[in-house]
C-alpha cells in the first residue's frame, strides 16, 4: 500500500503491528516514513523521537529523524540529530560515511563550513573513492577559491567514477574555470548541460565560461536559460546583472 502511495491504509496496517515483538520496530519506522511522504513531518518527527528515546543504543531512528529535518530544510535541527547518531556509533566505520555526508550538507547549509569540511574529510578517510564525497569537498574548495589543484584532482577522480553525472562534470568544468582554463571549462560545462539541461546553476556556469572565452551571445543565452529554470537557491539578481552588464573585467574583479 505504501509503495502505491496509499499511505492512510498503510498507516492502519503499521499501527496494528506496533506492539508486535518482532515487527513492531520496523512497522513504526515505516509509519514515520509514510507520515513524511504525506507531508506530515511533525507527526513523523514525534514517532522517531519516541523511538530514539526508547532504544538509545540504536541509530536508525535518530538518523532518519535527521533526514526528515534535512529534507524539510530544517538544517539547524538536523545537525543535533546526526550528531546524536554519531555519538552513539563511537568510532565511525566505512559504512557510516553517509551519516557524515548528511551532517556535512546540513553544516554547509547553515554556513558552518569548517565543520562541514571536517566531516567530509573524515568521511573520505573511511571511503576515499566515493564520488559524492570527492565532488562535494572538491567543488566547495573550488567555489571558495581554496586548494584548487587538489580540488581539481578530486573532482577529476569523481568524474572518472561517475562520468554521466552532470553535477560532477559541472564541478570539473567550474574547477577549470576557476583555474583560468576557459576553453577547457567550456568543453566540460557543455557536457554537463547535455547531461542536466534544466539545471540553473550549470547553465549559469556555462554562461560565465562562454563570456570569458569571448562568446558573449552564447553567454547571454545560457544566463537566460538559467533564469528561466531558476529555483529558490538561484541568485536571480546576480544572473540578471550579468545579462545587463556582462562579467566584470577579471583584473577589476580581482581588486
Amino acid at each position: 500500500m505504501a509503495s502505491r502511495d496509499h499511505h492512510e491504509e498503510a498507516l492502519t496496517a503499521y499501527r496494528l503491528l506496533a506492539k508486535d515483538p518482532l515487527l513492531g520496530w520496523t512497522a513504526r519506522m515505516r509509519e514515520a516514513d509514510s507520515l513524511a511522504r504525506m507531508n506530515r513531518n511533525d507527526d513523523a518527527i514525534a514517532v522517531l523521537k519516541a523511538l530514539s528515546a526508547e532504544r538509545p543504543e540504536r541509530t536508525d531512528a535518530v538518523t532518519r529523524l535527521g533526514d526528515i529535518y534535512r529534507y524539510a530544510k530544517r538544517y539547524d535541527e538536523a545537525i543535533p540529530a546526526y550528531t546524536t547518531a554519531l555519538e552513539r556509533i563511537g568510532a565511525p566505520q566505512e559504512r557510516h560515511w553517509p551519516l557524515l555526508y548528511a551532517r556535512a550538507m546540513s553544516y554547509e547549509k547553515t554556513k558552518q563550513w569548517p565543520q562541514a569540511e571536517a566531516d567530509l574529510q573524515t568521511a573520505l578517510t573511511l571511503r576515499p573513492d566515493e564520488a559524492s564525497l570527492l565532488n562535494f569537498l572538491g567543488y566547495s574548495w573550488i567555489d571558495r577559491g581554496e586548494h584548487l589543484d587538489k580540488a581539481r584532482a578530486m573532482v577529476e577522480r569523481a568524474v572518472e567514477l561517475r562520468p554521466r553525472d552532470g553535477y560532477i562534470v559541472d564541478s570539473l568544468g567550474w574547477a577549470l574555470y576557476k583555474l583560468g582554463d576557459f576553453e577547457g571549462a567550456v568543453a566540460k560545462l557543455e557536457r554537463a548541460v547535455e547531461l542536466k539541461p534544466g539545471d540553473p546553476t550549470i547553465n549559469d556556469h556555462l554562461g560565465d565560461a562562454y563570456w570569458r572565452a569571448g562568446r558573449r551571445n552564447e553567454a547571454r543565452f545560457q544566463w537566460m536559460r538559467a533564469l528561466r529554470n531558476a529555483d529558490e537557491d538561484t541568485d536571480k539578481a546576480g544572473i540578471q546583472a550579468k545579462l545587463d552588464e556582462g562579467l566584470a573585467d577579471r583584473k577589476a574583479a580581482a581588486k
